[in-house]
């Protein structure tokens, strides 16, 4: 490794359309921490969200990073210098309740063990125990590019775990954007039968399909009730995955469940929503409900896995890339939903003045 700077380039986030590539120090580590050279880092929808993000700005944004160990901290063993890796954000204590029940996401440890300052700059230091429960070695044949994708497939990960799939079933995914593809991704190696996707955008459902879907609706050009029946013998979907953050699309979603379906939200709401649903129905129908949040240390060693075997068609859900100082244009593309998936910050792209 070349020497290391005292001062970095980092994308600094105050809104949407105002994203600042400033100077920042390179961070210092301690013991059992890492200091890493980012080489690509994906763009999150959460970063999109300005209820969540303007409250906190100005900060360096980034949490989907992979990169090239620059440092080791004192008693780091597991990793040495030049080592191509990728870092989860955030991890568990491991010792407490949650923890203890495997509910790693609802440690309290777990927003505060974050990469410092952020990811979305030249350099960033891991902490201690990220070092030591979510860092992995990225084998020769996963791309930097392709590495990021480890956190937002091994987020959709943990909501394809907690839902029911039997052979032969209809499986439902509303939205085709980055995540519901992950959603798809991960359904397609399941015993489902039919796997049908909605979506608004023709060109996203063409991609559905080399995804792995079995059938299209374009609910902008049909009732999706109806097609759902008249593709599945006049039933309704077994599974239902909801990837879009809206309320009428979760009430749409929860309309194509069959009886006894589980539906499975994978994407947040604004908190100052309410969601008014009938209790009666959901009791008679047996519709069961899930959510999960964010991702553990389990499903990200899964899915690198299944990446480096082949298993995932992981780099075609990257349709652009942008250097640092590119980043509201990433933005803009990304909440324009038309012909993209996900776009990728690249240091090498980035253009200094």
């Amino acid at each position: 490794m070349s020497s290391i700077p005292k001062t970095m380039k980092a994308a600094v986030y105050y809104t949407n359309s105002d994203v600042r590539l400033e100077e920042r120090p390179v961070p210092e580590i301690g013991p059992g921490e890492l200091l890493v050279k980012m080489e690509a880092c994906g763009l999150c929808g959460s970063e999109l969200t300005e209820y969540y993000m303007i409250p906190r700005a100005p900060l360096v944004m980034g949490h989907e990073p992979t990169g090239v160990v620059a440092k080791v901290g004192e008693g780091v063993t597991k990793f040495k210098v030049g080592d191509r890796v990728y870092v989860h954000h955030h991890v568990g204590c491991m010792s407490c309740h949650q923890c203890d029940r495997g509910n790693y996401t609802l440690c309290e440890n777990f927003t505060k063990s974050r990469l410092h300052p952020g990811s979305m700059c030249e350099y960033f230091r891991v902490p201690e125990e990220n070092v030591k429960f979510d860092t992995l070695l990225l084998p020769d044949n996963v791309s930097f590019e392709v590495g990021t994708l480890v956190e937002p497939i091994a987020c959709t990960l943990r909501g394809v775990k907690i839902t029911p799939i039997r052979h032969g079933d209809t499986i439902v995914v509303v939205g085709m954007g980055f995540i519901g593809m992950c959603y798809l991704e991960l359904i397609r190696h399941s015993p489902a039968g039919k796997i049908i996707v909605l979506d608004l955008n023709e060109w996203r459902l063409e991609q559905g399909l080399k995804h792995g879907a079995t059938h299209t609706i374009n609910p902008g050009k049909v009732d999706p009730v109806e097609k759902v029946k008249e593709i599945n013998n006049g039933r309704l979907a077994d599974a239902v995955f909801v990837a879009v953050p809206n309320i009428k699309v979760w009430d749409q979603g929860l309309s194509l469940c069959e009886k006894g379906a589980t539906i499975h939200f994978g994407t947040p709401l604004n908190p100052k929503i309410e969601w008014a649903v009938n209790p009666n129905k959901l009791w008679f129908s047996e519709i069961k409900m899930n959510f999960t949040y964010s991702t553990t240390h389990v499903e990200t060693a899964a899915v690198l896995d299944m990446i480096a075997a082949g298993r995932l068609d992981a780099e075609s859900l990257i349709t652009h890339r942008f250097g640092m100082d590119q980043v509201p244009e990433a933005i803009k593309l990304y909440k324009e939903a038309g012909e993209s998936l996900k776009p990728m910050i690249l240091p090498s792209l980035t253009k200094t003045k």
